[in-house]
């Protein structure tokens, strides 16, 4: 049961007493060189995930737990990879172990390097459409081992009545244990944020001229908009 930040009700405290409970925050792998408008928009988003997390814990407990997509490893190493993958939300999220909580090995490292390998395959091109079927094939499987994997984290290691997070970007599919509550993170800047994506993925329209060119026989065509920034 997934329970939108904005329309729960403050939870007394035994309403969720003895019960597991996970916030869900929408993770963005973006690096240290994206644009600085982007840069912006996610410094608003980690104070604002900061804020409301700290609100949850306040109502229902004091994270135990931190799970974070791609990574594969506890500890220093850990939290070496959180800052190659999420600059941004690294320093909050140290920031909760530095509170009590266990940053756990989310992620299984051969289906991480598995998955990753195969999706570098297909984003070079390939030309044989039996060679693109495999490494299709490959790059969801992959991802689905890797939510399952994911998942049996969460319930290896989350205990009852204890209070896990877990970042991990917007469209996965990890199916959690029926048991846990989940609570979805959604402050304001989350749309600021799509709205930014979207803006970047979608094609750039072609000007009456480019789509008009020289008339009928004439040679111009359409200009080529430039490749959008990779989004993972």
């Amino acid at each position: 049961m997934t329970t939108p930040l904005s329309q729960m009700p403050k939870p007394g405290a035994g309403q969720y007493a003895g019960k597991r409970k996970l916030f869900l925050v929408p993770g963005f792998l973006v690096g240290p060189d994206a644009p600085e408008e982007m840069q912006q928009l996610l410094d608003s988003y980690w104070s604002e995930v900061r804020d409301h997390v700290a609100n949850l814990e306040r109502s229902l407990g004091t994270v135990a737990h931190a799970y974070h997509e791609m990574v594969f490893a506890g500890g220093d190493d850990g939290i070496a990879m959180l800052q190659m993958f999420n600059p941004k939300g690294s320093g909050f999220i140290q920031a909760l172990c530095g509170s009590g909580a266990a940053l756990e090995a989310t992620e299984d490292r051969a289906l991480v390097e598995e998955n990753t390998d195969w999706q570098r395959c297909i984003s070079i091109g390939i030309a044989s459409e039996k060679v693109l079927k495999t490494a299709m094939d490959g790059y969801q499987e992959s991802t689905r081992l890797r939510w399952e994997h994911i998942a049996a984290r969460i319930d290896e290691t989350l205990e009852q009545g204890q209070v896990g997070v877990l970042f991990i970007r917007e469209d996965h599919r990890v199916q959690f244990p029926s048991d846990v509550q989940i609570f979805y993170v959604a402050p304001p800047s989350l749309d600021s944020i799509k709205r930014w994506l979207d803006a970047r993925l979608r094609p750039a329209p072609a000007s009456s001229e480019e789509a008009e060119g020289d008339g009928p026989d004439g040679d111009a065509t359409a200009g080529e908009s430039t490749p959008p920034e990779e989004r993972t």
